[in-house]
């Protein structure tokens, strides 16, 4: 035992009692269901000094979060409540943990202690090189979406033919070869005395199930705790019920209803599933918000009771009464689009901090036509965690041949479009703009690059590349030109290159129906440089409005909160509807977006399609609210 590290604290203060319990009596296995807003960081960092001013040693105790910057802000309000920083204590992500782990003991399975760590792009050039050894047919996917099918195996704890199986049967057919891939890629990861990424767990979990080692490790970690327990993965889950079998203090704390990350290999099992696993565990819920205001709570509760798979609870709040959410019908997109953002532009009139204000969707693409709107209305954004909606590589890849077919000059352009195409390696590309510079014409142009005598693959998708560019020339529609390049070039290229195929599918799709609303490319492609030429003024205020997906979103917080793109076929996303537990997940990720608001909640939805012929309708989840819980509004 250590000496405390200050005087009595009193950890117990500005706790309310569910609180306090989960601080005081926490010893053992104990779930802690921390409903959104309930302040369960502050019931960790009370919790971590109660264990330090108890005498427990720090060097005896691991916290793994989410993200590193999350374990050292608890770290650092512990250091403030105690008056001194607790050395030794462990506190990362499981990646960091497992790395630190493994330089200690992984001798223990022949991983010298100076082992390299792979980045993302160190994974993808080592698997490219792999692949380019076994000679690929065509149809191979590329090395990153070969890197994300092997993560998600592995972090599943799933065989790779079942992944390839249930998310890529268009890769059924050479399963065997990417099973070769992997094999292959581990060998050449040994040659190098190199991990990545995924290894870290693997590998510390493969040290944990060693009887010996694993138990020294074990008995050196009297208290395991975990925050967002709800988005770890069955390895992570495994890990810890490794890590704590000796001393069996173990605390996780999550939030069932906000389990969106099953994309990434999180499931909600391991939440659902803890007290079956330690059966002998303590149950804590926490269901005092100190964020939000009664009305958008009941609205909440009433949300996500639809929901047969969770643990019921209800939030309530201290707070005094506010005003109701509001649901607007829209008569279309671009009507929801200019209502949200004449409604910023009056509330930054009125002096509201654009920072205080989240505008959150379901998908990236649901969000473009608001971003030209707020350009237009000179209203400062910042889209979380990613880029405007035009600055997107793939939406970038698309505009490039709308370029091309408007201007033969565009060279920029021109090499991003031969950049896409299989069999162009650099001394081709540069032969290929050695000709453009000598031709007048797309005709001519063509009929150059066939003298080139490219690679056979190279010279039949260049030749498809000037077949669609003849098509919009001919046709010069926008949406039809978005179109012709989607489905007859780029869609492929997308399935083959990267694992969300599906959003950036659904991003063009949404170029699409920007595209629809301009009469000529020319006109098209000036709006589109007017976004990318945009960054905002400064506002006086502070920082920007806020652009999220929901995703993105969690774990934040607004004042002010519009919910965007409420509409069938959009949220919940239409993969979704034939599965209970995607459209549980779906009702979860509504849940998690209403719950980012403190005092006004806006939800909006359209009834038109992208094209405003095909009729819309709201979202089941609109569909699903009880009556008097919102006040409507409709916008033409």
């Amino acid at each position: 035992m250590t000496a405390p590290l200050s005087p009595a604290v009193d950890y117990l203060s500005g706790l309310n009692e569910q609180q306090r319990q989960v601080v005081s009596s926490a010893d053992g296995p104990c779930l802690v269901l921390a409903g959104a807003g309930s302040g369960k960081t502050r019931v960790l960092v009370h919790r971590l000094c109660y264990l330090l001013d108890r005498g427990v040693p720090a060097s005896s105790i691991v916290l793994l979060a989410f993200t590193n910057r999350a374990a050292r802000e608890m770290v650092s309000r512990v250091e403030r409540m105690m008056g001194s920083c607790p050395r030794h204590l462990w506190a990362g992500t499981f990646h960091h943990i497992g790395n630190i782990i493994l330089r200690r003991y992984g001798r223990h399975l022949d991983i010298p202690q100076n082992f390299t760590i792979l980045d993302e792009e160190d994974s993808v050039r080592l698997l490219k090189d792999v692949v380019d050894g076994f000679g690929s047919p065509e149809e191979f996917p590329h090395a990153r979406k070969i890197r994300e099918i092997l993560s998600f195996s592995v972090n599943t704890v799933t065989p790779l033919r079942d992944v390839i199986a249930s998310s890529m049967p268009r890769y059924a057919s050479c399963a065997h070869l990417l099973e070769a891939v992997a094999t292959e890629y581990q060998k050449r990861k040994k040659r190098l005395n190199a991990l990545d990424y995924d290894d870290l767990l693997l590998q510390w979990h493969r040290l944990m199930t060693r009887e010996d080692i694993g138990r020294r490790i074990s008995e050196g970690f009297r208290y395991v705790m975990v925050d967002e327990y709800h988005d770890t993965n069955r390895l992570q889950s495994l890990i810890l019920y490794q890590l704590a079998r000796v001393h069996r203090n173990i605390l996780v704390v999550g939030d069932d209803a906000q389990s969106i990350f099953s994309f990434r290999g999180a499931t909600i099992n391991n939440i659902l599933e803890f007290t079956r696993v330690h059966q002998d565990a303590k149950t804590f819920t926490l269901t005092m918000n100190y964020r939000s205001t009664p009305e958008i709570l009941a609205l909440a509760n009433d949300i996500i009771s639809r929901n047969r798979i969770q643990f019921p609870k209800k939030l309530v709040t201290l707070r005094t009464t506010g005003v109701k959410p509001v649901l607007v019908r829209c008569s279309d997109a671009r009507s929801e689009a200019l209502y949200v953002a004449q409604r910023l532009f009056q509330l930054i009139s009125a002096e509201v901090p654009p920072s205080d204000i989240g505008v959150l969707f379901r998908s990236r693409y649901q969000a473009a036509e608001l971003e030209i709107e707020l350009t237009k209305l000179r209203i400062p954004y910042v889209v979380r965690g990613g880029l405007r909606f035009f600055e997107q590589a793939h939406i970038k890849d698309v505009i490039a041949f709308l370029r091309v077919a408007e201007n033969l000059r565009e060279e920029i352009s021109w090499r991003r479009i031969f950049s896409l195409c299989d069999g162009i390696g650099k001394k081709s590309l540069e032969r290929l703009m050695e000709v453009l510079a000598k031709s007048a014409t797309l005709e001519e142009f063509a009929a150059a690059v066939q003298e080139l005598k490219l690679p056979a693959r190279g010279e039949e998708t260049v030749r498809t590349v000037f077949a669609i560019l003849a098509s919009i020339r001919d046709n010069p529609d926008p949406a039809e030109a978005v179109d012709r390049v989607l489905n007859n070039f780029y869609r492929k290229y997308l399935e083959k290159h990267f694992r969300d195929d599906r959003e950036r599918i659904e991003d063009v799709e949404g170029l699409k129906e920007i595209a629809s609303g301009h009469d000529s490319i020319q006109g098209f492609l000036a709006e589109a440089s007017l976004q990318e030429s945009f960054r905002g003024e400064r506002h006086a205020a502070g920082l920007p409005v806020v652009l999220s997906t929901i995703h993105q979103a969690k774990g934040l917080e607004w004042r002010i909160v519009f919910v965007i793109g409420l509409c069938a076929n959009h949220f919940p996303h239409q993969s979704a509807t034939a599965d209970i537990r995607a459209l549980e997940e779906e009702r979860r990720i509504f849940y998690v977006a209403v719950t980012r608001a403190k005092e006004d909640l806006n939800l909006t939805y359209y009834m038109r399609d992208a094209f405003r012929t095909l009729p819309s309708r709201k979202s089941i989840f609109i569909e699903e609210i009880s009556e008097g819980l919102v006040d409507e509004w409709f916008y033409s």
